[in-house]
């Protein structure tokens, strides 16, 4: 795959693609989820993050849009998708990234989670 690791993040939330997603990540990563209270600083938990996200009912991402200024980066998603209880919901987030090299060295997400859980 050819371009920015933040472009190679873009296709790979949209395509929900955990493996490729968790491959543009360094080795000493971190990756905070801050309205969940979870760090994750191993690519097999991340993996698994993004499989249990991936799995919720018509799940999406959509409106990905990263940027990198230097050794940070920055941007915004959507995530689409239906609850527990099968409401759909839609709920934006943001991304804030440290880069090293051509990986993610941190990403930083905050969002409201509460309309998955309706």
């Amino acid at each position: 795959m050819s371009g920015t690791v933040l472009e190679l993040a873009e296709k790979a939330l949209v395509a929900l693609d955990s493996i490729g997603l968790a491959s543009l990540y360094a080795d000493d990563f971190a990756f905070e989820d801050t309205s969940a209270g979870i760090r994750i600083t191993t690519k097999d938990a991340l993996i698994a993050y993004f499989d249990r996200l991936f799995a919720w009912p018509d799940v999406r991402f959509s409106n990905v849009s990263f940027f990198t200024a230097g050794d940070r980066g920055a941007g915004q998603w959507t995530w689409e998708g239906k609850s527990q209880s099968g409401a759909r919901f839609t709920i934006r987030g943001a991304s804030l990234f440290r880069l090293k090299g051509a990986t993610i060295a941190e990403e930083i997400v905050f969002y409201d989670p509460r309309p998955a859980y309706a």
